[in-house]
């Protein structure tokens, strides 16, 4: 028997990222355009879930690691018509959110029973299409990620990458934030194992943690890749450590921790930790062929 998955938006940098993980797979991969479907649309939603047997729906619509304010409205729009549809068709719910529903608790590392409160309209989205599913739906897994290593779209590691190769004045990071990066591949293959399990009969529900077994500050973070960027005579700007006060942290909307403990995914669903220095260089020198910047091995051949 054929298990189908249905990726509501299969064509933003993680959805693409879910979507290869599933294409060797015997899963059938549903991918509806994102222009030709209307999300907050529950009859439509209902009978494309009924025409195609949908196991599982993978609701990415509206994600982004930093999402605009039009991305923040389809977050809870969409998974509020989703968690209905699904409620009406008996199908699983595998939602995608973020560390962004924390806030500025004095926490190292955020576990799944720490209590959300978001600091920004962000965080506050996110934790609203949380609680749909929580109020909604028995058979969900809402899965919150940390820093994203994403060069596509917006994300907090593509915008130190455009910071450090052009020329301008000393970049301030700080040593006062502190994140758990994951590449958007591994939340794909998290994704595929989790799927796996559930239509195997796994009852494992409700809020799962995804994030790299070593924490680090955005110092830390900003100096390894400076460090890659400087070996491929890619770095151009100079990088100092500030510390902000509280009101400046507070005012940026950002949890001063993005670092979440995997206790769950672990126990539930064997997920093997990984560093996140793992694999970074072959990321930013992707990154840096995208962007056609010359590297000091090109100018050496």
């Amino acid at each position: 028997m054929t298990h189908k998955i249905l990726i509501t938006d299969a064509h933003s940098p993680v959805g693409k990222a879910i979507h290869r993980a599933f294409e060797h797979t015997s899963f059938a991969v549903i991918t509806p355009a994102v222009d030709s479907f209307e999300w907050e649309d529950v009859p439509q939603l209902v009978a494309l879930l009924e025409e195609h047997q949908i196991d599982v729906i993978i609701n990415t619509a509206g994600w982004q690691e930093t999402p605009g304010v039009g991305n923040q409205l389809l977050l809870v729009s969409a998974t509020k018509a989703i968690a209905d549809a699904a409620q009406q068709v008996g199908c699983v719910v595998l939602h995608l959110s973020s560390y962004r529903v924390f806030g500025g608790e004095n926490k190292s590392t955020y576990d799944e029973q720490d209590k959300p409160f978001p600091l920004g309209p962000a965080g506050r989205a996110f934790l609203e299409a949380e609680r749909v599913l929580e109020r909604n739906l028995e058979r969900y897994i809402c899965l919150r990620v940390s820093w994203v290593l994403d060069i596509v779209g917006e994300s907090v590691f593509r915008r130190l990458l455009q910071d450090l190769v052009v020329e301008g004045d000393v970049l301030e990071v700080t040593h006062q934030r502190r994140g758990s990066p994951i590449s958007a591949t591994e939340i794909g293959r998290m994704m595929l194992a989790m799927v796996q399990q559930i239509v195997c009969g796994a009852e494992n529900w409700g809020v799962f943690h995804l994030s790299s077994g070593d924490p680090c500050s955005s110092a830390e973070f900003a100096e390894a890749v400076a460090d890659i960027l400087e070996r491929e005579g890619a770095l151009k700007r100079d990088w100092c450590v500030e510390s902000l006060s509280e009101e400046e942290l507070q005012q940026q909307g950002e949890p001063d921790s993005a670092a979440l403990a995997v206790r769950r995914c672990r126990d539930n669903f064997g997920y093997q930790i990984r560093s996140w220095r793992q694999g970074l260089t072959g990321i930013v020198r992707t990154w840096l062929a995208q962007q056609s910047i010359p590297t000091s091995r090109e100018t050496s051949q």
